[in-house]
């Protein structure tokens, strides 16, 4: 039927090596980890100080290693600064991360309210 969407269903928890990631010498990887509130939610990233263009990824439950954490991948990204905010937030961008060639980087997204995020494993 011409002109009908349905949302998408949310996806299922991931596990361990499900997420497929293209780096070298010109990309990198971002994770980014969150508290469990923001499951679901979309994060969108640009080059820092650029425009937002939508880019985006969403906050999924993920088991690694028998623990379960809650996190956005960006599996490549362009080697350099980026900024990252909720899609749709129009307010100024809340966290950032450096990504490096070949290497897959972690990062914090705070909450609202918290100033904090869920930490990458092994921070808590």
């Amino acid at each position: 039927m011409a002109g009908v969407s349905t949302p998408e269903a949310p996806a299922g928890a991931s596990g361990q090596g499900s997420v497929v990631l293209d780096i070298g010498p010109h990309a990198g990887a971002l994770v980014v980890y969150t508290s469990p509130g923001m499951l679901g939610a979309e994060l969108e990233i640009r080059p820092a100080g650029g425009e937002w263009h939508g880019a985006h990824t969403a906050v999924r439950e993920r088991r690694v290693n028998g623990r379960v954490l809650f996190a956005g991948v960006f599996g490549s990204l362009a080697v350099g600064r980026y900024e990252l905010r909720v899609l749709g937030d129009h307010g100024d961008a809340v966290a950032g991360a450096q990504v490096l060639p070949g290497s897959v980087v972690e990062a914090s997204f705070p909450t609202p309210g918290s100033g904090a995020g869920g930490g990458p494993p092994g921070s808590g």
